[in-house]
């Protein structure tokens, strides 16, 4: 459109130059016309004589006249060229291109004046737009700081409370007044959902012992571990739903978590808290029904782990095929953890791992002698 615009108005430009010339080759022309009838009108120094209807001229009048006539006929061709009489005859026909000119200009005019306004409209929407925008991060801003202060907190209060209810359930007599209590179900529903979470917010980045979040974990992974070393604890673990939802969790975060130093304590808490369940007979049925259970074990044994967690899960292994003394039980052991890493670790450096493992192989060689 400007491109349209631009063209017209040198368009225009070249009309308007074109009929000032015609006027000003006009206003020649009237000048040299007056000028030849001035010359015509001189009085001659012999009066001219008129008789009746006829005038009678000097000779040297006629002469004059004679000569201005011949250079009349001799300038009004130069004057009045075809190009002029061409451009006079299309005077009219660019007149009305020149008024058809100004109409679509002033509609141009018009169009643009209508697109200002709307490009106004729009910049003030625009404006408004971002001001609200603006506006509105700022808010989310504000939120988010917000909620994170409300998770710090959370982090820090749960953390605190769970330490306490931590130590507190080393007692067997406390363990009865928590599982009695109408809340048990819900604990152990919030220990599932919180080990879940953590795992899932830290899948590698995981946070120090030291912080909140982990000491948390920790005090969480703590009570189920004190829960479990109570009869009382393991029979309700063992037999409840919720109780069999947060074993399975148990068994997920040795699978998922990684055997590095920020999970290392809590996988010693989760290997004890196993271990006291595979005392109750129904707990161990239910450990040894999960086939995954023993190859985690053994990628665990086969790992960078410290010593007291290697410790850990060869008696649990221990525990595990020694109660069922299933044909079953000793394959799926003998399968997933075999006598080469079993003889690697008996030269461990911790004697009492060489010791666990020395067991465990003897056991194991002696249940799959033995026939059932």
């Amino acid at each position: 459109m400007a491109a349209c615009v631009d063209t017209n108005a040198v368009e225009f430009q070249q009309l308007v130059a074109l009929v000032g010339q015609v006027k000003q080759n006009l206003c020649e022309l009237g000048t040299e016309w007056r000028q030849l009838q001035q010359d015509m009108s001189i009085t001659p120094d012999q009066p001219t004589v008129q008789i009746g209807s006829t005038v009678v001229v000097s000779k040297a009048e006629l002469d004059s006249l004679a000569t201005e006539t011949m250079m009349l006929k001799e300038f009004l061709p130069k004057v009045l060229n075809p190009d002029y009489l061409s451009t006079f005859s299309q005077l009219s026909h660019v007149e009305q291109e020149l008024c058809s000119v100004l109409e679509e200009r002033e509609g141009l005019v018009t169009h643009c004046e209508q697109l200002e306004r709307r490009t106004e409209a729009v910049l003030t929407d625009y404006e408004q737009e971002k001001k609200d925008k603006f506006a509105a991060k700022c808010e989310a801003m504000e939120l988010s700081q917000q909620l994170s202060q409300q998770a710090d907190y959370c982090s820090s209060l749960g953390s605190a409370c769970c330490t306490l209810l931590w130590r507190v359930s080393r007692h067997e007599d406390c363990i009865h007044s928590i599982l009695s209590g109408s809340k048990v179900s819900e604990f152990l529903e919030l220990v599932s959902s919180t080990l879940q979470s953590f795992l899932a917010a830290y899948t590698e980045d995981l946070p120090s012992e030291e912080s909140d979040e982990a000491q948390f974990i920790l005090a969480l992974c703590g009570i189920v571990t004190n829960i479990a070393a109570s009869a009382y604890g393991r029979d309700y673990l063992s037999e409840s739903g919720n109780g069999r939802v947060l074993i399975d969790m148990l068994c997920s975060v040795l699978s998922t978590a990684p055997n590095t130093q920020p999970c290392s304590k809590m996988k010693g808490l989760i290997l004890m808290a196993l271990y006291n369940i595979s005392i109750n007979q129904k707990g161990l049925q239910y450990l040894t029904s999960k086939d995954e259970l023993m190859k985690v074990l053994a990628w665990m044994l086969q790992g960078g782990m410290d010593s007291t967690n290697k410790l850990h899960c060869l008696k649990l292994l221990q525990s595990l095929i020694l109660e069922p003394q299933s044909s079953e039980v000793v394959h799926q052991a003998l399968e997933a953890v075999p006598m080469q890493l079993l003889q690697k670790l008996s030269s461990d450096i911790n004697t009492e791992v060489q010791e666990a493992a020395l067991e465990l192989m003897s056991d194991l060689s002696s249940l799959q002698n033995t026939p059932h």
